[in-house]
C-alpha cells in the first residue's frame, strides 16, 4: 500500500521580517505621513475647543456632594479634583480625531499642548453640553472615516507596494460603514463591562482604598484580555473586505493560534512605538523643533501599522493553512523552539 508522506506545516509568521517590511514600505511611499502630520500640525497649532465651564460646573457639584457626606475620603476627593482642573487647561474637544480600533496615529492627541512657538493657540470654551457632544460626536465620526482612508492606503503599501486611489474612492463607503460599526459594537462591550464594575468600585472603596485600587486591577487587566485578541478585528476589513463580524472571528482565530507570536509582535510594537515617543516628547511644545518630533511619529506609527498589516497577512495565511492541514491530516502541529 501506498503511504502518503505527511506534509510540513508552513513556517510561521516572522517578526523582523514583518517589521522590516513596514518600514521599507513606508520610506518607498514618504508621501503617506503627510496624513497623520496634518492632523497633528492642526491640534497643536490650529483652535482649541474646551470644556473648562462645564469642568469647573462638575467640580462645584462634586464639593458640594462631599460636603454632605462623611463617607467620602477627603485625599480622593482632593485628587480628583485636580485631575479635573488638570482636564479643563489641557483638553480639546477637537483631540478625538484620534480614534479606535481605526484612525490616524497622533503624537498631539496624547501631549494635549496648550502652548505655540508664537505663544498660545485661539481657545474657545464651550459651555453648551450639547455643543460639546455634538462636537465630540462629530469629531469622532470624522476621525473614523479619515482613519479609514489612511488605513485603506497604509494596507496598499504595505501588502501592494503601490498606491491604487481608485479602489481606495471604491472601498472607502464601504469600510468606513463596517469600521463604525466596529466602534460601536466596541463600545456598547466596553460599557456594559464598565457599569457593573465602576459599581462594585464605587461600593468596594467604601470598605477603603487598597481593596478599591486591588478591584481597579482585576477591571484593567479583563479589559486588556478582551482587547488583546480584537488588535487585529479591523484589519480583515481591509485585507480581505469582511464585514466586520467576519472580520472579529478571523482576528480571534488568528490570535488563538499564533498567540505566543503575536503577543511577541503587539510587544515589540508598543517598546518601539513608546520608545520613540519619548523622544518625539522632548521639546518643548512652544518650540519649533517639535516640527522634527512631529514628522518622526508619523513615519514610525505609519511603518509600524504598515509592519501589523504585513503580520496580520501572513499570520493568517498561516492560521489558515494549518486549519486545512490539520483537518485533512488530523494531526496536531508540532511546538517550535
Amino acid at each position: 500500500m501506498d503511504q502518503t508522506e505527511p506534509k510540513i506545516l508552513p513556517a510561521p509568521p516572522n517578526i523582523i521580517a514583518s517589521l522590516r517590511a513596514g518600514f521599507d514600505a513606508i520610506a518607498n511611499q514618504i508621501i503617506i505621513i503627510m496624513i497623520p502630520i496634518v492632523i497633528d500640525l492642526f491640534l497643536w497649532l490650529g483652535p482649541h475647543l474646551q470644556v473648562k465651564t462645564l469642568v469647573n460646573q462638575l467640580i462645584n457639584s462634586m464639593t458640594s456632594a462631599a460636603d454632605l457626606s462623611s463617607i467620602q475620603s477627603e485625599e480622593v476627593i482632593t485628587s480628583s479634583m485636580d485631575v479635573l482642573r488638570t482636564t479643563a487647561v489641557q483638553f480639546n474637544i477637537l483631540s478625538l480625531l484620534r480614534t479606535i480600533p481605526v484612525g490616524i496615529p497622533s503624537l498631539m492627541a496624547a501631549r494635549l499642548p496648550i502652548e505655540i512657538p508664537k505663544g498660545v493657540p485661539i481657545f474657545f470654551d464651550i459651555s453648551n453640553p450639547f455643543g460639546v457632544v455634538g462636537i465630540a460626536i462629530g469629531s469622532m465620526l470624522v476621525g473614523l472615516i479619515i482613519g479609514c482612508f489612511y488605513y485603506i492606503l497604509i494596507g496598499q503599501v504595505a501588502l501592494n507596494g503601490k498606491i491604487e486611489l481608485g479602489k481606495i474612492i471604491k472601498n472607502w463607503s464601504w469600510s468606513s460603514v463596517q469600521v463604525i460599526s466596529m466602534a460601536l459594537a466596541l463600545l456598547l462591550l466596553f460599557i456594559v463591562i464598565s457599569i457593573p464594575s465602576m459599581c462594585a468600585i464605587s461600593a468596594l472603596s467604601l470598605f477603603g482604598l487598597p481593596l478599591s485600587q486591588f478591584v481597579i486591577f482585576i477591571y484593567i487587566g479583563v479589559i486588556l484580555w478582551i482587547a488583546f485578541p480584537l488588535l487585529f478585528a479591523a484589519h480583515g476589513i481591509f485585507v480581505y473586505h469582511l464585514n466586520t463580524f467576519a472580520s472579529v472571528q478571523r482576528s480571534l482565530l488568528m490570535s488563538r493560534m499564533t498567540l505566543p507570536t503575536t503577543s511577541l509582535f503587539i510587544l515589540s510594537i508598543l517598546v518601539i512605538s513608546e520608545g520613540f515617543d519619548l523622544l518625539w516628547r522632548i521639546p518643548p511644545e512652544s518650540s519649533w523643533l517639535t516640527l522634527i518630533g512631529v514628522g518622526g511619529h508619523a513615519f514610525i506609527s505609519s511603518a509600524l501599522l504598515a509592519a501589523s498589516f504585513v503580520y496580520y497577512r501572513n499570520a493568517d495565511h498561516w492560521t489558515q493553512e494549518t486549519i486545512k492541514m490539520l483537518k485533512s491530516q488530523r494531526v496536531l502541529p508540532t511546538k517550535s523552539s
